[in-house]
């Protein structure tokens, strides 16, 4: 790994995280650059060129928002355009498209995941940069997704396939979105076609902006290009040649119909049925971590394990936390020992919280707690135990804390509501992996229903003829069976003004119609998450 072509800076306050990404870096043949603050980040860019940067969002003195002007208004000297990736443990708190609208390209959530950052690495790096970088996880992964399609749909010139794959997550997932979306061709280009003739362009907008975002999902690209540039002259009111690039937009658009005649036949499933029920009773299961052991320590898991709670007890080692990381909800951790060892153990579980959406407690010494809280991510730890501990208020709190952790993984129920059909059948199909979902075509069709069923989370079209996305969502908050119901707004618009101008609206949260299935699952988990911390009764 001597001739290493792409050039990386890693800005992050802690040692360890710029440690850890550096490492993973060279595993791709990628060379580092470490800087801990703002201005070494500035001095590092004045001096080097790089072909990505990866910024810690949160950094003492000056921000990652605040740093990121200062390095667009460096490029912009220097006629370059590298770009900044958000850095962040963060997940549960901030939608990802706010860090996009801030100006991040994109985000990498630590505790990093290899799949991700290999994703950031191919997704961003120029083609230059590429040439000495190893993608071997990617490259199999997606290869492996590419033999289990049909070989009929590699002779299909218009595909972009891995683009495809990489949307829709695996090949299943694909060839069901391509089916419904080659289905509904005829009417859909024949509806565009009139509003066209009509000269109805608010309504023609709508349609080939749906066409845009669901030509880029299956990896149409040029399609998506063309449908594109019609959405801009439309909204832009510069209609005089769109007669004639509608025709030769909906020429090819329609040659993807006979695409349809393959899926006369069943096709082989390509993976095993997901069920997201669990039979099984929920289990209460503490993760305990401890520092010290002794008579506290005993009383605490006796006591716990009175009331019905599983206790997996760790010592504060690194490597035996991320053993058991999975196998508790609410984690534990008694602080006491070395100070530096206290501050390292609890910046980990913190990290760790972040990432995994767990609780976390801590037990001890006045002194050791405030070193234990000493850290980037105090602010996840939920709740401290002084000693002597009160253990029927210690025992109580352990218990609705479960019931929490019970909340979050009950199965919700989601509505989805889009006018466009195809885009709420591959959503929809998405989606009932993890949640019961009902879709509707209109917020009118959405209100009624929710009469008799009021759902955990709504996914609303921001831009709908009739009753838009806003007007929809002021109704339901008048309601008052529906007006606590969390409403996220969904939308195809990228640009920053557009997601300004959407926040103002008041939503609870706002997603990119163009999202991949497994980014599209992360935000609405993370939105479960948020609410889950903000609606606790525990103090």
């Amino acid at each position: 790994m001597e001739n290493k072509s792409a050039n990386v800076l890693v800005v992050d306050d802690m040692a360890i995280n710029r440690s850890i990404l550096s490492t993973m870096l060279d595993s791709h043949n990628v060379h580092s650059d470490q800087a801990e603050s703002a201005s070494e980040c500035l001095e590092y860019c004045r001096k080097n060129h790089y072909d990505l940067i990866l910024m810690d969002h949160r950094m003492p003195d000056v921000d990652g928002v605040d740093t990121l002007i200062h390095l667009k208004e460096l490029f912009r000297k220097n006629g370059v355009d590298t770009p900044v990736i958000c850095h962040t443990a963060e997940s549960a708190k901030d939608n990802i498209n706010l860090y996009k609208a801030a100006g991040f390209a994109d985000v990498l959530f630590k505790p990093v995941d290899p799949d991700e950052l290999t994703r950031i690495l191919s997704t961003y790096l120029s083609e230059s940069a590429k040439s000495g970088v190893i993608f071997q996880n990617e490259t199999k992964d997606i290869d492996k997704q590419l033999s289990l399609l049909p070989n009929w749909i590699k002779t299909i010139p218009k595909l972009d396939l891995k683009n495809g794959i990489e949307h829709c997550g695996d090949a299943e997932d694909y060839l069901n979105s391509l089916e419904i979306f080659v289905s509904s061709v005829a009417s859909k280009a024949e509806e565009i076609d009139n509003f066209c003739k009509d000269r109805n362009w608010s309504m023609y907008s709508l349609r080939v902006h749906s066409l845009k975002s669901m030509a880029g999902l299956i990896g149409a690209k040029q399609l998506a290009d063309e449908a594109s540039k019609l959405e801009y002259l439309s909204r832009q009111g510069d209609v005089h040649d769109l007669p004639k690039l509608t025709r030769e937009m909906l020429d090819d658009y329609r040659s993807f119909s006979h695409i349809a005649e393959y899926f006369k036949k069943p096709v082989e499933e390509l993976a095993e049925d997901k069920n997201v029920e669990k039979n099984e009773e929920e289990k209460r299961t503490i993760l305990f971590i401890e520092g010290s052991h002794g008579m506290v320590n005993k009383g605490i898991i006796n006591n716990l394990k009175e009331v019905g709670f599983e206790i997996i007890c760790v010592d504060d080692d690194t490597a035996q936390i991320l053993e058991h990381r999975h196998d508790a909800d609410l984690w534990l951790y008694y602080a006491a020992g070395n100070t530096e060892n206290i501050r390292i153990v609890s910046s980990h579980l913190t990290e760790l919280c972040e990432d995994d959406n767990r609780i976390l407690c801590l037990v001890g010494d006045p002194l050791d707690i405030a070193e234990a809280k000493k850290v980037h991510n105090c602010e996840r730890i939920r709740k401290e135990y002084v000693r002597p501990i009160d253990m029927n208020l210690f025992v109580n709190d352990m218990l609705a804390f479960s019931e929490m952790q019970h909340e979050l993984n009950r199965t919700k129920t989601v509505f989805l509501i889009d006018d466009d059909p195809d885009f709420l059948s591959i959503t929809e199909r998405w989606l009932k992996t993890k949640y019961r979902v009902k879709t509707f075509r209109s917020g009118q069709e959405a209100m009624f229903y929710m009469n008799s069923t009021v759902p955990d989370l709504i996914l609303l079209d921001y831009i709908m003829p009739g009753m838009d996305g806003y007007e929809t969502m002021q109704k339901i908050r008048l309601n008052p069976k529906s007006h606590d119901v969390p409403i996220v707004f969904l939308t195809g618009q990228s640009d920053k003004n557009d997601v300004l101008k959407i926040l103002e609206k008041k939503p609870d949260g706002y997603i990119l119609k163009s999202m991949p299935k497994l980014e599209l699952l992360r935000a609405i988990e993370t939105i479960f998450n948020e609410l889950l911390l903000k609606d606790s009764t525990v103090s």
